[in-house]
């Protein structure tokens, strides 16, 4: 399985060499030796050198991705501004060798700025672009008046980038972006006069061109893919963006990631976030081992993977990555749990015969001496200061959808578990946790990425559509927050419905065993 800590030193150890030889001068070899690994095991995680170099591409686009969707600040001006220091720090480490490679950038390689490999990360960065423009509260007129407006703003990034990158000045590229969002400041009163130029319809094609150049050859596939995601999506319930299933507005936001798969026709791989371990209050669930819920999500999953083989010979394949040892401390789960519940999910795979899916946990990710330090080093290297959270939450709608919903989730299960605090208390302890959950979430979202640059990334939250973010239905349930782990399955005569605990024992639901072990209800009558 792949390695964080690995793939991180061979990236560093690579980009050394390429600031102080050159970039044409260094083999595969040579990695391996400065990075004291096997040049097999270098392999293991690159294929060549030039694949190293686009793990840096995705690095640096994901995490600015990641941090314009936590901006809470409201003028476009303001939100562009912060954005582009931002992508200038991010570069910052890299910025000799990537000065030093300025040559390979713009020529016809693998790792150039116009190849079909990093098409993808091109698109990453319109689409971030797109999401600096439409979280302001000032670009609406804005964008109707210059329709061109996320090309413009998409070109001036690229030229702040080469700038940095010749100059090698930071603090003169921080004073030239300055400078361009004053004139930002005063775009609604200029928009006017750019009507008359040309030329902007122009930079649009040029970039529609440069981002899109070679999704086009796989469009009708990756069209029909994302239906069948779609077709399994947990959306808001508040959100009426989306009258069915599939929409083009969400297929554009994420085609991009469909097509890293397709225009090199290979399997799709998602990762996905869950299965941490059974929610520790027992008026949700039946026990702390898998039951019929994880059976049937994971089957779920299963299905989900067959249909796109259906239609895509390639197939699809999807990496559960338990989130158990992040939030073990905060929802009152021990290791030892997290352990045994992910031992007997691995076990329910192989007796499901699921052949699409596989699980992963911290410790097969990332090296370390115990959970207490592999969960430090994380939360250290990719976690958010709590207070720009509690901003967001003041500021960001959806966030204070994911707040509320595991805030409630987590004041359910705290009244049980501690019957002496009161009302208040437990609210307010509730708060802070809710916070940590999901900056701990976020964190880990973050560290993944780095495992797995490409692939596809679902949730098991509901988010709104016409977002970046997927959230994906596991099973039917009486509650659009409720997973396998926080409930139980209960047999109906139209089928089943997942729903706590404490609900279904209200119905007068019978509980069935296996194995010895009380594995669903059901609300049909015994023959």
């Amino acid at each position: 399985m792949e390695n964080d800590t690995k793939r991180y030193k061979i990236c560093q150890t690579a980009m050394y060499l390429f600031s102080q030889e050159g970039f044409e001068n260094i083999t595969m070899e040579t990695i391996s030796k400065e990075s004291g690994l096997k040049e097999t095991d270098v392999y293991l995680y690159f294929g060549n050198k030039e694949d190293i170099v686009l793990f840096l591409y995705q690095s640096i686009n994901s995490d600015w991705q990641l941090y314009v969707n936590s901006l809470f600040h409201d003028k476009l001006s303001d939100r562009f501004e912060t954005a582009l220091i931002t992508k200038i720090e991010l570069m910052e480490p890299y910025s000799t060798v990537l000065t030093n490679m300025l040559g390979v950038l713009i020529s016809d390689s693998k790792v150039s700025v116009n190849a079909p490999q990093t098409s993808h990360i091109r698109t990453i960065g319109l689409h971030t672009i797109n999401e600096i423009i439409n979280g302001s509260t000032d670009s609406k007129k804005l964008k109707k008046k210059i329709v061109q407006l996320p090309s413009i703003l998409y070109i001036i990034h690229w030229a702040i980038l080469l700038l940095y990158l010749k100059s090698q000045n930071k603090e003169k590229t921080i004073a030239t972006i300055k400078t361009i969002t004053k004139t930002l400041k005063k775009a609604n009163k200029l928009s006017f006069a750019f009507s008359f130029f040309p030329l902007l319809n122009d930079i649009s094609t040029w970039v529609d061109e440069f981002i899109n150049e070679n999704i086009q050859l796989n469009h009708s596939i990756n069209r029909e893919i994302f239906k069948i995601i779609a077709n399994n999506r947990k959306i808001n319930e508040l959100d009426k963006n989306c009258t069915n299933s599939y929409c083009d507005t969400c297929f554009n936001i994420h085609e991009t990631k469909i097509n890293y798969f397709t225009s090199q026709n290979i399997p799709i791989h998602f990762i996905l976030p869950a299965f941490p371990a059974k929610s520790p209050n027992p008026e949700k669930v039946l026990g702390t081992m898998p039951d019929l819920g994880e059976e049937i999500a994971l089957t779920t999953l299963e299905n989900l993977c067959k249909e796109i083989k259906s239609i895509y010979s390639p197939g699809a394949s999807l990496t559960i990555c338990s989130d158990g040892r992040i939030f073990s401390e905060l929802v009152g789960i021990t290791d030892e749990l997290v352990t045994e519940y992910v031992e007997n999910i691995k076990e329910l795979i192989t007796k499901l015969n699921l052949q699409h899916i596989n699980i992963v946990n911290l410790e097969d990710l990332m090296e370390a001496d115990s959970f207490d330090q592999q969960r430090k080093k994380i939360i250290d290297t990719y976690a958010e200061p709590l207070e720009d959270l509690k901003n967001r939450r003041k500021m960001d709608t959806e966030f204070q959808n994911l707040f509320n919903g595991i805030h409630r989730f987590i004041t359910e299960d705290r009244r049980v578990l501690y019957p002496n605090l009161s009302g208040t208390q437990i609210k307010k302890g509730a708060k802070l946790i809710a916070l940590k959950v999901i900056q701990n979430s976020n964190a880990w979202t973050r560290f993944l990425l780095y495992n797995f640059p490409n692939s596809i990334r679902l949730s098991i939250h509901p988010y709104n559509s016409h977002n970046d973010k997927i959230g994906v239905q596991l099973t039917k349930a009486t509650d659009n927050w409720i997973t396998p782990w926080h409930g139980v399955i209960v047999l109906e005569k139209d089928g089943y419905i997942l729903m706590k605990k404490s609900e279904a024992e209200k119905k007068g639901a019978r509980l069935i065993m296996k194995n010895n072990q009380p594995y669903y209800y059901t609300l049909i009558p015994e023959q």
